[in-house]
């Protein structure tokens, strides 16, 4: 996973490309991100939508679960919503039970794009609206 705040405040995640790093150093650039006190949008793409089914050990789920506790009260203000490019219809329709869960763990809506500049008319469109919420749309 590496994040790219280079055309903040669209925040590129990828999922398969460029060194990992570790656990410690997304938290860290993470908590930058929200340290700018602004909102965002991530836009995700990679892995095949195998996000969905990644496996985190017990070690990294409680790691997770409590670095999101923590930053719950930030991430709903700043974060807008993770947006995730996915071209394949049917992928995208089999991720709709990750969104859910997705949301309810990060606390900012997960939406799903067929494309590039589909997300980006999304992203905008959040990043101009008042409040965050999956409303603007979904690629269906």
């Amino acid at each position: 996973m590496l994040l790219n705040a280079a055309t903040f405040p669209i925040v590129r995640l990828t999922y398969d490309q460029g060194p990992s790093g570790t656990a410690d150093e997304a938290f860290a650039a993470f908590e930058a991100l929200l340290d700018r006190a602004a909102p965002f949008v991530i836009i995700g793409q990679g892995a095949n939508a195998e996000i969905a089914e990644h496996e985190h050990d017990a070690g990294e789920q409680r790691r997770l679960a409590l670095w999101s506790k923590k930053h719950k009260p930030r991430l709903r203000e700043f974060v807008k919503a993770l947006i995730y490019i996915e071209p394949s219809r049917a992928k995208r329709i089999g991720m709709r039970a990750f969104q859910i869960m997705s949301e309810k763990f990060w606390g900012y809506p997960m939406l799903v794009a067929a494309s590039e500049a589909e997300a980006l008319e999304m992203a905008r469109g959040l990043l101009n609206s008042s409040s965050p919420s999956g409303k603007v749309g979904e690629a269906s």
